[in-house]
């Protein structure tokens, strides 16, 4: 428990949320699961009992490399101009200047 009696993560799942979660899945596998048999695989996202798995594979590892592409690819498009190949030879590449002479004092008066 955090200090003060305030808790963030049970802004996120509260511990009502979380029975209900475990009766609704206590009863889903009620459902499925008899007094003589019980399937080994349980119907679910990777599961094929019941809901039509139908041989559709699971997609977690290749939606995980599509959304790192994507990150990539993001990244790689809204990089600084610092890191963006070279320069042209014309301009300048920062505030100091390449011949290493100090600027010229302003004059006293």
């Amino acid at each position: 428990m955090a200090e003060g009696g305030f808790d963030p993560c049970e802004c996120v799942c509260t511990h009502e949320y979380a029975m209900r979660r475990l009766i609704n899945l206590l009863r889903q596998s009620q459902s499925y699961c008899t007094d003589t048999e019980c399937p080994l695989e349980l119907p679910g996202p990777g599961g094929s009992v019941g809901g039509g798995g139908g041989g559709g594979g699971d997609l977690t590892l290749p939606l995980v490399m599509m959304g790192w592409m994507v990150l990539a690819l993001l990244l790689f498009l809204l990089r600084p101009s610092s890191l963006r190949g070279p320069r042209p030879t014309g301009k300048p590449t920062g505030p100091h200047n390449r011949d290493g002479r100090e600027p010229p004092a302003p004059p006293i008066d």
